[in-house]
């Protein structure tokens, strides 16, 4: 009988089995050990921190504005994207060690911030002139320091990819309306990517790491794809040339405009993107479409064809125009479709420096960056549910830091086992992994499940060979009481 009082229930498929609650120094979360770990070496947060202008005093802060931001970042990488997740995760041993930049066992004791406070670390960030350009400046620091670290210096050559994508909101949230290619309630933020020599698989050729977002803005839901491009433009290739020598861009259909290119040509920038079809175009590809006499190859034809230069009335420079044929059979029948697809590239680049074929390929790979905006809205899953819009716009820049400090760990371990990990997987077998926190002599053992014992060993030793020196240990500072009203243990939300 009192074998049995200490039960929370038994299954009844097996009665051997009994589950029983147990101390608070269990975590599901261990994973958020090896991002600190990461972002520690890397000096992130505290390089952000430094320029954030905090209004609060300071003999009265609990919370400083780099445990605020690591709280509520590293809660994202995790897939924890609401606010509320906070007041539960301010509970979890591991989060409790990873976040508290104050050294000694007591932090294993000391809850964290809840989500009125974090909402006040909005409020900051959204409050104080520079604050939100901090963060989003954060961004190209992290990518940045990433390609510092597993090199040494700044790459020669790398790409940047700029995509706009929506993401839905449900309210009055201002700023958010209806776009009707989407069909849906929207925001329509801007974002550029960076990947080493155009590979976001880099390191599969012996190329040096480093990719990851590097700039980002957030707009209204019904404005043009291109809205601000220009400014976002100019702000972007500021930080990519601070990572590389050298930068070439590649361009949706929905930049290729004249405004566009002719800044991108007057500084002298490589470019590469798809331009919409019109009568016009298509009257210049009739003449190149052809099928050789006899039987199709069994993947059917597929070539490019130069069509020299071309400019519009709008334009101020003109652009080499290349022409690609994709004659593929239907995968259903196996039969050649009535007409080819076709479609077209734009470029500045000389054919002496990139032929047609190099630039195709070269532009294909655009397609990873894609996928890389769909693992951010599936792994991070960001809800912009403020009702001010600089208060969502701080929440997706916080959301994208922490999409790039899963990357950086992920292009660590990728290289270390030779195969690639989409963002789910890595989150689901690097971090969310189980574990518990012992106190023992003043030192704070934690204690993880065995089977992630190899990742974590092998990303360890990734992380240990950082070409960058430590940042200095953090002045000790005491911890003030929580308020009278904060919970000391988890309590059910009403």
């Amino acid at each position: 009988m009192g074998e049995h009082q200490g039960n929370l229930f038994e299954p009844q498929f097996n009665r051997s089995v009994k589950v029983q609650s147990t101390d608070h120094r269990i975590t599901s979360h261990a994973g958020v050990i090896m991002l600190r770990d990461a972002e520690h070496r890397l000096g992130l947060f505290d390089a952000i921190a430094k320029d954030v202008r905090d209004p609060r005093r300071e003999d009265r802060i609990r919370y400083r504005i780099d445990e605020l931001i690591r709280e509520r970042v590293f809660a994202m990488a995790l897939g924890c994207s609401t606010q509320d997740d906070v007041d539960r995760l301010a509970h979890d041993p591991a989060f409790r060690v990873a976040v508290w930049n104050r050294t000694g066992d007591a932090v294993a004791d000391e809850r964290l911030a809840s989500q009125p406070t974090q909402s006040r670390l909005i409020g900051i960030l959204t409050g104080q002139a520079g604050n939100l350009e901090a963060v989003r400046n954060g961004l190209a620091q992290s990518v940045q320091r990433h390609v510092i670290a597993s090199g040494g210096r700044r790459v020669k050559q790398a790409t940047v990819d700029i995509d706009s994508f929506p993401i839905e909101v449900h309210g009055k949230q201002h700023g958010a309306n209806y776009n009707g290619y989407y069909k849906k309630t929207v925001y329509h933020p801007l974002v550029a990517s960076l990947s080493v020599r155009g590979d976001y698989d880099s390191t599969r050729q012996g190329n040096r790491l480093g990719n990851g977002f590097i700039h980002a803005t957030l707009r209204q839901g019904q404005v043009h794809t291109a809205d601000r491009m220009k400014r976002f433009v100019d702000k972007t290739d500021d930080h990519a040339h601070s990572i590389a020598q050298h930068v070439d861009y590649r361009l949706d259909a929905g930049y290729t405009i004249g405004s566009v290119m002719d800044e991108l040509s007057s500084k002298n920038r490589r470019f590469v993107g798809r331009l919409k079809s019109n009568t016009k175009l298509d009257a210049l590809a009739a003449e190149h479409i052809h099928r050789p006499p006899g039987r199709p190859p069994q993947n059917g034809y597929k070539y490019t064809v130069e069509l020299g230069n071309y400019q519009v009335d709008s334009w101020k420079h003109a652009q080499r125009l290349i022409l690609v044929v994709v004659d593929q059979p239907d995968p259903t029948t196996g039969q050649l479709n009535l007409m080819p697809r076709w479609f077209f590239l734009v470029t500045n680049w000389d054919e002496e420096s990139r032929d047609a074929d190099t630039l195709l390929t070269h532009y294909r790979k655009r397609g990873t960056f894609e996928d890389r905006l769909g693992e951010f809205n599936e792994s991070i899953g960001v809800h912009l549910s403020s009702q001010g819009f600089k208060a969502n716009e701080a929440t997706m820049l916080l959301a994208l830091l922490a999409f790039n400090l899963n990357t950086i760990c992920r292009n660590e371990l990728e290289d270390a086992v030779g195969g690639g990990w989409d963002m789910r997987r890595f989150v689901g077998s690097v971090l969310k992994v189980g574990g518990r926190m012992v106190k023992h002599s003043r030192r704070l053992i934690l204690r993880i499940a065995e089977s992630a014992e190899p990742l974590w060993s092998m990303l360890t030793e990734r992380l240990e060979g950082w070409q960058m020196t430590l940042p200095k240990p953090s002045v000790g500072q005491g911890f003030l009481p929580p308020p009278d009203h904060a919970h000391l243990r988890e309590v059910l939300r009403q």
